[in-house]
């Protein structure tokens, strides 16, 4: 009968076993150690895209611990959705092992919904795991939080395209706007009006009581002209004390008395510090398609029809362009 061979006399026998189970233990120790120190989230899964694996960084980042997710869909552990829709985004780690290639979402529009609830900007990518024979075994995925890098980019985005004392769109955005809203309305053959407004005595503000108090009476002026449009018109800077408003879908009689509304709006006394100043406003109108079909011939004529307010001795708000 044979008996048994004991561990030590397996160690005697094969000394290169013992070696060979201590170097593989190093190893293993190493990698864990390795994947517990780095910043990003490593997660891998086994051939049914279950997890076999979270590192600290993982487990802080989706709010699992390595011993609860073990064992669970990949999916359910790196839950993410769409940014802009909301809707479920398929898991990197499972396509990538039916798919058998590295598997990466629009960095742009991956959150992760965290354990508690919490969304979270990140950046992921999966990669499968093959086998010496090249089969896969499962996978691996790396994600990162992306949050600070996500809003810096929508802030540089935003002051791009927004006048930095106002928070108004800029010339960029607007004249974009106002393609968009010519395109519509050639389309459904719709007036749209642009209203070209110009602060009076805004000077004198600024050279008596000094930049500072200037820019505060343009962001209230901002904020008045905001309250004075619909949601759907467009309000912009296009400099010094210069603005526009565009009135989607609006004809004539509807653009005079917005533009009036504006008027008596910047008239009301402006309240900085212990400074009560009094400003007025001269108003042109332009409308598509009876003044102009396009872009820059239409603001031409809204700033022509302002400056005859001006001319007039702003003793009305509003002229017409058209002769």
């Amino acid at each position: 009968m044979t008996r048994p061979c004991k561990n030590s006399e397996i160690a005697t026998l094969h000394p290169g076993l013992d070696e060979n189970a201590e170097a593989l233990f190093a190893e293993r120790e190493r990698a864990q150690v390795t994947l517990d120190s780095i910043g990003d989230a490593v997660m891998s899964t086994d051939f049914r895209g279950n997890v076999a694996y979270l590192n600290k960084a993982a487990e802080r980042l989706t709010g699992w611990l390595q011993s609860e997710a073990a064992g669970l869909p990949a999916g359910m552990i790196f839950r993410l959705v769409d940014a802009q829709t909301g809707q479920p985004t398929p898991c990197p780690a499972t396509e990538a092992i039916i798919e058998n290639q590295r598997r990466a979402p629009a960095a742009a529009s991956c959150v992760l919904m965290r354990r508690d609830g919490e969304a979270v900007a990140v950046e992921v990518a999966a990669t499968p795991i093959h086998d010496r024979l090249g089969g896969v075994v499962g996978a691996v995925m790396v994600g990162h939080d992306v949050t600070a890098a996500r809003e810096l980019s929508d802030k540089l985005a935003r002051l791009a395209l927004h006048d930095h004392l106002t928070d108004l769109p800029n010339r960029i955005l607007f004249n974009d706007r106002i393609e968009q809203a010519i395109t519509l309305a050639r389309r459904g053959r719709t007036h749209l009006s642009l209203l070209y407004i110009d602060l009076d005595r805004f000077k004198e503000i600024n050279d008596t009581l000094g930049h500072l108090v200037g820019d505060e009476v343009l962001r209230m002026a901002a904020q008045r002209l905001l309250n004075c449009v619909r949601a759907s018109d467009t309000v912009s800077r296009q400099g010094g004390d210069e603005f526009l408003a565009l009135l989607i879908d609006c004809d004539f009689d509807e653009a005079k008395s917005c533009a009036q509304k504006i008027f008596d709006s910047l008239s009301a006394p402006y309240i900085v510090g212990t400074n009560r100043l009094s400003l007025s406003a001269s108003i042109g109108i332009a409308q598509y398609p009876q003044d102009a079909t396009e872009t820059t011939a239409l603001i031409r004529a809204a700033d022509t029809a302002m400056y005859r307010v001006k001319c007039a001795g702003r003793e009305s708000s509003v002229v017409v362009s058209r002769e």
